[in-house]
């Protein structure tokens, strides 16, 4: 096929491969700046734009939550919209929902909704009456806890919302780890790539490269799949009565395995192009072992054998001038030479047993055995 064919070859799975890095830069760098629009591509978004704490006031079990998101509420704590991206988070204080701020990024990024909320009560600082009565709830919890983060949430997050936040703190910081792993590998099998159009062990090490960069992506995006579903689904049921909203990130979800099955497509077509696309153009050329192209013209002997039949890869024959030369026969004498002369249209035909003559010369009975010197 040559090496048009061979960069044909590769051409889908760098293909693929370059798809797959471009979903995972949208992740990558999704709430790096403030934007004037919501960003499309957030784990998790969590609305507070209708929040009402009137219709969660007789229900059991909701004091602490009702008292602090009252406090937050009065001490202009909580931001209408909350997105919750890779490196950091972006919040809204408008009405329309438009990103307004944007978090710095942090490596291992792990949001604290307690803390950002301003539902722990130590962000307050109003004096007014309502909001020191809320706040005094609160501190009394903490009191209540001593001073214990893990109780304060027990009462603000119940049992199963404090199960979800923990469970995501520690899977967060190894879903960090493997979105970077995937960013890189990715990046490095696209600039391997380019070496496998000289040769199958370009493709090899791409491959290889390839495996790791599956891998990873598949194990970061199922990871933040399955932890941030669990999230959401836990603080959603938490916090509905308050009329807030918490929603996965739909287009995130779609890019996320759009770029695992970008990925894995080309792993398997980089495993293709190890197996077929040699690179050479014909392996009959002058350049690939000798062979057909060094045999001799037809009417030659085994050159014509092999020229015509495609066989005898390899076999060189030599040039001498004039095909195979003739050699002399002892038995046939002077005229048994190559020079053309009486013994040269002898017929060719099995050799009989010779007799002997008086004088010690040999007498041929019938047509001798013609030997041949072989170049």
């Amino acid at each position: 096929m040559g090496k048009a064919g061979r960069i044909a070859c590769i051409t889908i799975p760098w293909a693929l491969t370059v798809a797959s890095f471009l979903c995972l830069i949208l992740i990558e760098t999704s709430g790096w700046t403030n934007t004037t629009s919501t960003s499309q591509f957030y784990f998790l978004q969590a609305d507070f734009r209708n929040l009402s704490t009137a219709s969660a006031s007789n229900l059991a079990n909701t004091t602490t939550l009702t008292a602090a998101l009252e406090l937050a509420q009065s001490e202009n704590q909580l931001a209408k919209l909350y997105q919750i991206h890779l490196w950091n988070y972006c919040s809204s204080s408008k009405t329309d929902g438009s990103i307004d701020f944007c978090s710095k990024k942090e490596s291992q990024f792990v949001f604290d909704p307690l803390s950002v909320w301003g539902l722990n009560g130590t962000n307050a600082t109003s004096s007014s009456s309502d909001s020191a009565a809320a706040n005094n709830v609160v501190q009394s919890e903490i009191n209540q806890a001593k001073d214990s983060a893990e109780g304060l949430e027990n009462k603000l997050l119940g049992k199963s919302g404090k199960a979800a936040l923990d469970t995501y703190r520690h899977v967060a910081k190894w879903m960090f780890i493997a979105y970077e792993i995937s960013f890189w590998t990715t990046l490095a099998t696209i600039v391997c790539g380019i070496l496998a159009i000289f040769s199958r062990w370009g493709s090899f090490f791409t491959w290889l490269f390839s495996i790791a960069s599956t891998f990873f992506t598949f194990a970061s995006v199922l990871t933040s799949t399955i932890l941030f579903g669990t999230l959401t689904g836990a603080l959603e049921a938490l916090l509905h009565p308050y009329n807030i909203k918490l929603s996965l990130g739909t287009h995130s979800l779609i890019l996320n395995w759009l770029s695992v099955a970008f990925s894995l497509g080309a792993t398997a077509f980089w495993l293709l192009s190890i197996c077929c696309c040699s690179g050479r153009s014909n392996p009959h050329h002058r350049s690939n072992k000798g062979g057909l192209w060094n045999a001799e013209p037809k009417g030659q002997g085994y050159g014509d054998y092999n020229a015509g039949s495609g066989r005898g890869r390899g076999l060189r024959v030599e040039k001498t001038g004039g095909g195979y030369e003739r050699v002399s026969s002892p038995y046939l004498g002077d005229g048994g030479g190559g020079g053309g002369g009486e013994g040269d249209r002898v017929p060719l035909q099995p050799y009989p047993q010779q007799q002997q003559q008086q004088g010690g010369h040999y007498r041929q009975q019938s047509g001798a055995f013609e030997p041949y010197r072989h170049h």
